[in-house]
């Protein structure tokens, strides 16, 4: 049985922080098609800057500063996850902060890029969220959002074979057209949206060790009984592997544009 999933519901600063980074770890083919599929909306410019929202581990942070030479400001709210971020190897230019999307510590237009990895059902309210980064954005800045949304379901066949019961996540899951109206309200137009396949393991076999960390949501919810009966069942057939099997799943990408600002917000803070 899966417990019911609210944003809140996970704890990132026990195991889920301990596990995550060899249980999430991002393969080079998944590095490969995510820079390919943000590489034509950032802007090429000396002293870009961008926002990684719920940077956890640091993990997209180091990839995206390399990538476009940016200073990368990584936000996250646990502790946990902040804590491994600072005690990995990272550059000069990329440094992470405590704070969360519905109050950001920067200051206003201070970013021209937000990236936002699997954030998005964590957040009590999107609308502050789009509130927020349409003030620490510059005129015509960008918001990436690497997403599953309710509509996501058919993206996960291998991972939904295995572990049956975590379907019901994608009910409380946000909706692409919801997420379109709030940053709307906030001065955003939607400028793409797109599927992208990524190749998350190279064999089964590397799918059952990292599902054996429960660095997932969806795994964390279910019940230890029945994800140990779905993990067992993974294991063996993994076990039985003997050509390599690649693991493919597909997750959203929406792109917002910040449109020009008519008046200063209130409330800014600066980093």
């Amino acid at each position: 049985m899966l417990r019911p999933f609210t944003p809140g519901t996970i704890d990132y600063n026990g195991s889920m922080a301990t596990n995550y980074p060899a249980g999430r770890a991002l393969s080079a083919a998944a590095v490969e098609a995510w820079l390919a599929a943000i590489d034509p909306f950032v802007p090429r410019r000396d002293s870009l800057t961008i926002l990684d929202l719920g940077s956890g581990t640091g993990r997209f942070s180091t990839l995206l500063s390399a990538a476009f030479g940016a200073r990368v400001i990584g936000v996250e709210p646990a502790v946990g996850m902040r804590t491994l971020a600072a005690q990995s190897e990272h550059p000069p230019e990329v440094s992470f902060v405590a704070g969360t999307a519905e109050r950001l510590p920067l200051g206003d237009s201070a970013c021209d890029v937000a990236w936002m990895s699997q954030v998005l059902h964590h957040l009590r309210d999107h609308d502050a969220c789009a509130g927020e980064l349409r003030r620490v954005l510059r005129p015509g800045g960008v918001v990436l959002i690497r997403s599953v949304f309710t509509d996501g379901k058919d993206g996960f066949p291998t991972l939904l074979q295995f572990f049956p019961g975590i379907s019901q996540i994608f009910s409380d899951l946000p909706t692409v057209p919801a997420t379109i109206a709030a940053f709307a309200r906030h001065g955003f137009v939607l400028e793409a949206r797109r599927r992208v396949e990524q190749q998350t393991c190279a064999s089964l076999r590397e799918l059952a060790d990292r599902t054996r960390l429960r660095a997932d949501t969806s795994l964390t919810l279910l019940s230890d009984c029945e994800f140990e009966s779905c993990q067992t069942a993974l294991d063996m057939v993994a076990a039985r592997e003997t050509r390599p099997t690649p693991v493919l799943e597909e997750l959203q990408l929406l792109v917002f544009r910040a449109g020009p600002k008519t008046e200063k917000p209130a409330g800014s803070r600066a980093l």
